[in-house]
């Protein structure tokens, strides 16, 4: 798992509450990488991972997450929250589950979910990465507005 803080290098208080409880928990399969990682370590974190991006919708409502290119791009199902664009792009390719809250009893089941069907999500997470990538990629919004001009 990857905690280290987004552009401003800090975390408010409540974040860094969770992190250090998710630390004190001690379960020895947990890796918490607490740094900003090399871009081959980052790739590696969804090798046959699941991926939980249990966003604020509203903050993520129509606001693209790199982190979901990212993880359908390297292969791994995404579980996310309703209202989001992250939400979309799972059930649009079928490519994880959306779930109705993020209870740990709700959350578990998805993971379970993940796992027992592994093998036809990644291919599914995979395809929709080389699309999504397609999609929003500059030189496919450059070639439409040179050609439209």
């Amino acid at each position: 798992m990857q905690t280290s803080a987004e552009q401003a290098g800090k975390y408010d208080a409540s974040v860094r509450a969770d992190l250090a409880r998710l630390e004190g928990i001690g379960y020895p399969q947990l890796d918490i990488r607490g740094t900003t990682l090399s871009p081959d370590e980052y790739a590696d974190l969804f090798k046959g991972a699941v991926c939980l991006q249990l966003y604020d919708a509203q903050a993520f409502a129509d606001r693209i997450s790199g982190v979901t290119l990212d993880a359908f791009s390297h292969g791994s199902p995404v579980i996310s929250t309703p209202g989001s664009w992250i939400a979309r792009m799972v059930e649009r390719f079928d490519a994880g589950s959306v779930v109705p809250d993020t209870s740990p009893e709700t959350v578990l089941a998805a993971v379970q979910q993940q796992i027992a069907g592994y093998g036809a999500l990644a291919a599914r997470a995979a395809a929709a990465g080389a699309v999504l990538q397609e999609e929003n990629s500059a030189q496919t919004l450059f070639d439409l507005l040179t050609t439209r001009a």
